[in-house]
């Protein structure tokens, strides 16, 4: 069985002498692992496509054990266009907590979205605080993990209730946050991550 869908590369690890597994978070089918053979020999003409963070057209053969990547087209890549090691950190991070939070084939294409969609405002300059806090937030509610309506502290609860139901644009143009703020905000996000996973999230030592 074969099937066509787009994704994002979240992360890879060798396999043998040449190939490559990778973990996609897909549109249609949620996130998946794939082998890519041959990807790391110099001549591959999938190599490149496979990187962290590209955004790829996808054409997987199911398997037995492992789904196999037959072919693969880079719509976007995130993780190589006007690369800086600030802005690969800043994208690692996004993808890491999708990985962390997500679980293998459970089809959720709003996670997708979400991934796509701020892995732009990254690719574009946007403050990466507030792209940091507003992801967050609506990947956990996304998920089903966070429900601002639930806090009791008033204040947190007004700027989550908003940083959860309304567009970037809004919250962006509504919260002037200080430092100081976002710190405390994310520590509070990152905290939750950490204790949903039961594991210490590695990006964040490069993001301070």
């Amino acid at each position: 069985m074969y099937f066509r869908t787009e994704g994002v590369v979240l992360s890879r690890r060798n396999f043998g002498e040449a190939d490559r597994i990778l973990t996609i978070f897909t549109r249609d089918h949620g996130k998946l692992t794939a082998l890519a053979k041959g990807v790391r020999r110099p001549k591959s003409r999938k190599g490149g496509h496979v990187e962290i963070g590209n955004w790829c057209k996808l054409f997987i053969a199911r398997g037995k054990n492992i789904d196999l990547l037959t072919e693969v087209e880079t719509k976007k890549a995130f993780g190589i266009t006007d690369f800086t090691a600030t802005k690969a950190n800043k994208i690692y991070h996004l993808l890491e907590l999708v990985e962390s939070l997500t679980e293998i084939k459970q089809k959720n294409p709003g996670v997708f979205i979400l991934l796509v969609r701020f892995l732009k405002k990254i690719a574009t300059g946007e403050d990466f605080n507030l792209v940091s806090l507003v992801f967050k937030v609506k990947l956990l509610s996304t998920l089903g993990f966070f429900s601002a309506k639930n806090l009791k502290d008033s204040v947190a609860k007004s700027i989550f209730v908003t940083i959860e139901n309304e567009d970037f644009d809004i919250i962006k143009e509504k919260f002037n946050f200080k430092e100081s703020a976002y710190l405390k905000l994310l520590s509070f996000l990152d905290s939750m991550i950490e204790n949903l996973t039961q594991t210490k999230l590695k990006t964040s030592r490069f993001l301070r």
